[in-house]
């Protein structure tokens, strides 16, 4: 009886030591518009985002000294730029601004990393997202930018694509690029 109260004992931690993998797929989430600079442009826009990227892309924890018995987090970054894509362009178009994948304009993004973390003594769950915004003309700006969820860590990521739009309408270089005759 000892012997398997023992095992028990030895194989719970094991389980508790070995981190679950999950596949994650963020939401879309609308972004807060009462901070973006105001904007209009006469000709049409492409947003670019990266096709056929990573689609088991590894979120790193962004504390290594919280990996104990952490998850492994997994996101599809098409499901990201997807998401990313069509809140810049709904921005845009909210702005009468055209959008075109043949126009000569372009606004690149491009995620440089994912990093997700666990706040609030365990709490809450949050995310970072490192990007990179580019225009036509040769303008590149990093931004790092963060969110958070009470819920799950999937919704932290998801609404860190939701910052990031905002930071890119927030950015006097891009505005300035998209309101160029």
């Amino acid at each position: 009886m000892k012997l398997k109260a023992i095992f028990l004992c030895v194989v719970m931690v094991l389980l508790s030591i070995n981190a679950c993998t999950k596949h994650i797929q963020p939401p879309l989430f609308d972004i807060d518009t009462k901070n973006l600079k105001q904007f209009h442009g006469n000709l049409p826009v492409a947003v670019m985002v990266p096709q056929n990227a990573d689609k088991n892309y590894f979120i790193d924890l962004a504390d290594p000294r919280k990996s104990f018995g952490a998850d492994k987090i997994y996101v599809d970054l098409n499901l990201m730029y997807k998401n990313a894509k069509e809140l810049i362009e709904k921005q845009l178009s909210g702005h009468n601004v055209a959008v075109s994948q043949s126009a000569e304009k372009q606004l690149r993004f491009t995620i440089t990393d994912i990093k997700w973390d666990i706040w609030g003594m365990g709490h809450v769950a949050g995310a970072i997202l490192d990007f990179e915004i580019e225009t036509g003309d040769g303008y590149s700006k990093q931004y790092k930018v963060q969110d958070q969820s009470g819920v799950n860590v999937e919704r932290a990521v998801g609404g860190t694509v939701s910052r990031a739009v905002e930071k890119i309408f927030q950015d006097d270089m891009v505005i300035e690029y998209i309101e160029k005759q």
